[in-house]
């Protein structure tokens, strides 16, 4: 599909900032050089007005969210400069409505995404927004930002502040960009093992889960004792694993170790003592499960030990007393947790993660003209699977990247096939 670059801007904020400089966190500091992104298609016809009022709400939300205005130096520091964010317009030679038909291309997907070449996530632009054009007057409005100062769950609060300003309301509620105080900078001559790199090919597709097949997946996680009631996330979390670590162990009859992992937001589990709700930056958990070739992954089995991190983890962050002592003593704990799973990753151990996006409310982004008709996030080289709402809140969508090698084997898999539907 050819894709015409119409226009490249520079959106600076309305309003200069006073903060000259921004620590980067422990955690920051060490996450790869790469965009966290999402597309959001509209099947509305759009104007010039319609994009004026994009940049201009852009501009506006800019001098809330200003660290994404300024550059990275160094690789430990955001230097809050207002040198402004990039804005692109693009025109693409299909139908919105045949996208949409098949839009599970990830290749194509990828082209809505990607940035200009002198682009990097690491120095700037920190955040590039791109809209892209189609021939039946659908347009598609993707947002990526640095994931050296973004998580998901801060890319849905910008989103959600920017489209406020685009209908005309103020934001009552400043974002706040508080990782160095949460998880204080490191040395940065401290390595860690690279996470989540893909050495070979890999292959990204689309699995969705709908609501009759999803109740069923959690009764046969709940089925036994260790498991009184499995949710949705566990559930489909689990028969994931299972299915992608099959694909990947059998090709070889050697027994390894392979750790999993699923992303925990801090944010809705820590008292606002110890993290506003509104924190912008990488806020999340990441508890590690060793597991061995030869284990079956059983799915109770599974959803038992991910429940048992999500008890640990509430330990970790109890904070009885709430005064500032406790606090302190709350954040360290929690950063020596991760820094203690990080450091038992090695090279080459496989590491299979899960992010879920889930309940992060991409398709309320209403810039003035309606709701998206779909909405899709980038998980291409970023993290292994991305569980995302469908549009009717009940499904939910998996996008799995795997090695090419072991993708032929996990789309075929029929355990995984009787619960999702490869789009």
């Amino acid at each position: 599909m050819k894709l015409e670059l119409l226009s490249k801007e520079v959106i600076k904020p309305a309003s200069p900032n006073h903060l000259q400089t921004l620590s980067l966190s422990l955690f920051d500091q060490f996450l790869p050089s790469t965009y966290v992104s999402a597309i959001f298609f509209y099947d509305d016809h759009s104007n010039q007005e319609d994009i004026q009022r994009l940049k201009s709400s852009l501009s506006q939300t800019l001098s809330l969210f200003y660290p994404l205005a300024g550059q990275i130096k160094d690789g430990v520091t955001v230097h809050c400069n207002d040198e402004g964010a990039l804005f692109t317009e693009a025109r693409a030679e299909i139908f919105l409505s045949d996208f949409l038909r098949n839009p599970s291309d990830a290749d194509l997907i990828q082209k809505f995404i990607v940035s200009p070449d002198h682009a990097d996530p690491e120095t700037w632009p920190l955040l590039h927004v791109k809209v892209i054009f189609f021939k039946d007057k659908g347009f598609a409005v993707a947002v990526s930002v640095s994931h050296k100062i973004c998580d998901a769950a801060s890319l849905s609060t910008f989103v959600c502040s920017w489209t406020k300003a685009s209908k005309g309301y103020a934001d009552t509620v400043d974002p706040e960009f508080v990782g160095a105080d949460f998880y204080p900078p490191a040395d940065i001559s401290i390595e860690f093992p690279p996470l989540l790199v893909h050495e070979t090919k890999s292959k990204t597709k689309r699995f969705v889960f709908g609501s009759l097949m999803i109740e069923k997946l959690k009764n046969r996680a709940s089925s036994g004792k260790r498991v009184p009631q499995a949710t949705r996330i566990e559930s489909i979390t689990a028969l994931l694993l299972r299915c992608m670590t099959k694909a990947g162990h059998s090709k070889s009859g050697k027994v390894k170790e392979f750790a999993i992992t699923q992303t925990m937001d801090l944010r809705p589990r820590v008292s606002s003592s110890l993290l506003p709700h509104k924190a912008i930056g990488n806020f999340f958990f990441l508890p590690l499960l060793k597991e061995s070739s030869e284990s079956k992954m059983e799915i109770e089995e599974t959803v038992s030990k991910l429940q048992k991190t999500k008890q640990e983890l509430n330990e970790l962050i109890r904070n009885d007393s709430e005064d500032a002592k406790s606090s302190v003593e709350a954040k360290e704990r929690i950063a020596s947790a991760m820094l203690s799973s990080l450091c038992e990753i090695s090279p080459e151990m496989e590491t299979y993660a899960v992010s879920s996006w889930c309940r992060m409310s991409f398709y309320e982004a209403n810039f003035g003209w309606g709701k998206p008709v779909w909405v899709a996030p980038d998980s291409v080289d970023k993290t292994q699977v991305v569980l995302m709402d469908s549009k009717d809140s009940e499904g939910v969508e998996a996008w799995v990247t795997l090695p090419e090698t072991d993708m032929a084997k996990f789309e075929h898999d029929s355990e995984l096939l009787v619960y999702a539907i490869l789009i």
